[in-house]
């Protein structure tokens, strides 16, 4: 059975509900160790929880909502 979630607004189908924060990070187009993912309560909701370490395995639920923050090094121009 397929679980369903949505990253930055995009919708991503799973094999399982268990997956690494790491592969959600990526799939909201980041990358692991400059962004942290957060939990949101539904489609723009408030922030429920923020999960900052890419190894780690997260319980996820269909129609489950999460977002990324920026939090790397900022490059100047």
């Amino acid at each position: 059975m397929k679980t369903t979630i949505f990253v930055n607004g995009g919708k991503h189908e799973l094999d399982s509900n268990q997956v690494k924060v790491g592969t959600l990070i990526e799939f909201g187009g980041g990358n692991s160790g400059e962004y942290e993912l957060q939990k949101r309560k539904g489609n723009q909701g408030s922030v429920e929880q923020t999960f900052k370490d890419p190894e780690q395995v997260i319980e996820v639920k269909n129609g489950d909502h999460f977002t990324t923050r920026f939090t790397g090094p900022i490059n100047p121009a």
